[in-house]
């Protein structure tokens, strides 16, 4: 082994999220009076945020079944091996694929609600992050 620490995955990914897109703006996610915008925005941010926790655990359960499956073939332990010939993963590929989308929906919603929920509370806008297109290119050679 390398010797660095392994990073463990976000479990709770939408509330990190949220918090965090909060927090770049100066702002936490607070209680406001039924009936106002922030208070709805608030509720939407929070739902979506429960949302994405949820599907994000999901995923990492899925995940770590499809890897003991996987490191079932590398150290030839795989039911192929005994005669089985349904797919080693099966749906689970699927079903990987579908949270990987619904998580990355997810995610966005919520950048678009902590936006809308800081711009609601009049929090300035973040300078806006460096352009990744390469610089033009001066002079030849």
């Amino acid at each position: 082994m390398s010797g660095a620490a392994e990073s463990r995955p976000v479990v709770a990914l939408g509330t990190k999220t949220a918090r965090d897109a909060l927090a770049a703006r100066g702002l936490v996610l607070g209680s406001h009076p039924p009936g106002i915008a922030l208070a709805t925005v608030a509720g939407l941010i929070r739902q979506t945020a429960d949302n994405v926790d949820e599907v994000q655990q999901r995923l990492l359960q899925r995940a770590d079944m499809a890897i003991s499956q996987l490191q079932s073939v590398t150290q030839g332990r795989d039911r192929y091996r005994h005669g089985s010939t349904d797919g080693l993963l099966q749906s689970l590929g699927t079903e990987i694929d579908s949270l990987v989308a619904r998580r990355g929906e997810g995610i966005q919603l919520l950048r678009l609600l902590t936006n809308s929920y800081a711009d609601l509370n009049g929090a300035p806008k973040p300078p806006p992050a460096p352009s990744r297109l390469p610089s033009p290119h001066r002079g030849g050679r």
